[in-house]
């Protein structure tokens, strides 16, 4: 008798389509309906919630239509200024810049080189300029080795011997600076020149604290912050000496790292060792932004521009990375990680990008090797359980490369958006995935939508 052999079955497994409308994109850690949040975004500014390619850098230019060249590409700049001067009743400026040693330079427009101003700094200093009576201007640069005014005319003059702080600010005509640990000190108003202490003009005024050394000083709202490891004071340093007074505000936050604080809008942004902040009216609120900075050795820059605030910063891998973020709308991304010596000098930002001197730009290029991208890595979306990912369709205008990947393959596409739209089928089985987008430049994304099979077992 043959033997009888039964087909053995399993039970289907059904699948639920879900679509997922994302009408808006950012930068975060945060899920907020509606918006798509990827943990890493390059060279793209986010607007309204919608996402374009931005942030570039263009040559920076001398009057003379000429491109600068560093001195010394092995001793490259670390900060940059403007300085101020009147020629045959025109008004100029020449450019100068402090190397990662100290050695400072001023641009040559007859030459077209820099030249060596005979003075090299102990540290890289707070660089500012300041007027006097007359309106005419100089720079002060204030750190290590003390505070120095240089106005082109005359070699540097020191004002003040003792080792500052590199953080100053001018307010109200008067120059602020900070003596190394707990002092502030202050000119006389339209006259750095003039630290004579008296009632009314110069003096100082020291803040000893628990907390931590002073190694910032601000102007907001026609207030003076400053700013130690662990604390902030609230300075009116308004009319005569006299009348000034002080307020310790409530904090209570992590270490704050000097470099970091820089006044955008109408708030002073900074990082502590447990991310970025902002404050405002009193307020400190932190920006949810995925920025988890080295807590031991970092050295931060920052600057400010076009409502923008640049940080560059070592991540807790020890990798530089420089965060741009909107003042207003707190949207954030991440810019080419080689640009350094970021300085505000007037309406610009001047910085360094492989030894060539450039400007932030928003319709600038990007130096070669970099590219705009924006990617999300192991998103569930919010769905747990197998799913199939069938289609994403994105809205908007450009050409854009996309890969799409789960636990074990990736997949990539290369389109341009017709009508507004651009779609592709991955066709991608998993649990979890992977998205990246690699836009050209002038690209922009409004929206996005996703249609996944969940699947569930019948006997489920």
């Amino acid at each position: 008798m043959m033997g009888r052999f039964y087909r053995k079955t399993f039970p289907e497994a059904r699948a639920d389509e879900r679509k997922i409308r994302f009408d808006g994109f950012a930068l975060g850690t945060e899920n907020k309906a509606g918006i798509f949040s990827f943990s890493d975004v390059r060279n793209c500014l986010f607007r309204d919630g919608k996402m374009e390619t931005g942030f570039g850098f263009s040559p920076y230019y001398t009057a003379e239509g000429k491109i600068p060249s560093v001195n010394d590409p092995e001793d490259p700049p670390a900060a940059f200024a403007l300085l101020p001067y009147t020629d045959a009743g025109e008004r100029k400026t020449a450019l100068m810049y402090v190397s990662e040693t100290g050695v400072s330079y001023i641009w040559n427009e007859e030459y077209g080189t820099f030249d060596f101003t005979l003075k090299t700094f102990d540290d890289v200093p707070a660089i500012l300029p300041v007027y006097d009576e007359n309106g005419k201007a100089a720079l002060a640069f204030c750190g290590k080795d003390g505070v120095w005014l240089y106005d082109r005319e005359r070699e540097f003059s020191q004002v003040y011997a003792e080792s500052a702080a590199n953080a100053a600010c001018v307010f109200h005509e008067r120059l602020f600076f900070i003596e190394k640990p707990f002092t502030v000190r202050y000119c006389a108003p339209l006259d750095s020149n003039d630290r004579e202490e008296n009632a009314d003009d110069a003096g100082y005024i020291e803040f000893p604290s628990e907390e931590g050394e002073l190694m910032g000083l601000k102007v907001l709202n026609e207030t003076v912050y400053l700013f130690r490891e662990r604390g902030i004071i609230k300075l009116d340093a308004k009319g005569a000496a006299r009348d000034f007074s002080a307020e310790l505000l409530p904090y209570g936050g992590e270490r704050i790292f000097s470099g970091s604080i820089a006044v955008c809008g109408e708030r002073i942004f900074f990082l502590a060792e447990s991310g970025v902040y902002a404050f405002e009216k009193r307020k400190i609120s932190r920006v949810d932004v995925p920025v988890f900075p080295a807590r031991k050795g970092q050295v931060c820059e920052c600057a400010a521009w076009d409502g923008k605030y640049f940080l560059r910063y070592a991540d807790e891998n020890g990798e530089f990375k420089v965060l741009i973020l909107d003042s207003e709308t707190r949207e954030a991304c991440f810019s080419v990680p080689s640009i350094r010596a970021l300085s505000n000098t007037e309406s610009l930002l001047i910085c360094l990008s492989e030894n060539n001197i450039c400007l932030a730009d928003k319709d600038g290029d990007l130096p070669s090797g970099n590219l705009y991208a924006a990617c999300k890595e192991n998103t569930d979306f919010g769905i747990s359980g197998r799913k199939l990912w069938k289609t994403l369709t994105l809205d908007g205008e450009g050409t854009c490369r996309i890969e799409i990947g789960n636990e074990y393959e990736k997949r990539s596409f290369d389109g341009k958006f017709k009508n507004g739209k651009l779609s592709v089928k991955p066709l991608l089985k998993g649990e979890r995935f992977s998205l990246r987008l690699y836009p050209q430049k002038a690209t922009r994304f409004s929206g996005a939508e996703i249609v996944l099979d969940v699947f569930e077992s019948a006997g489920g």
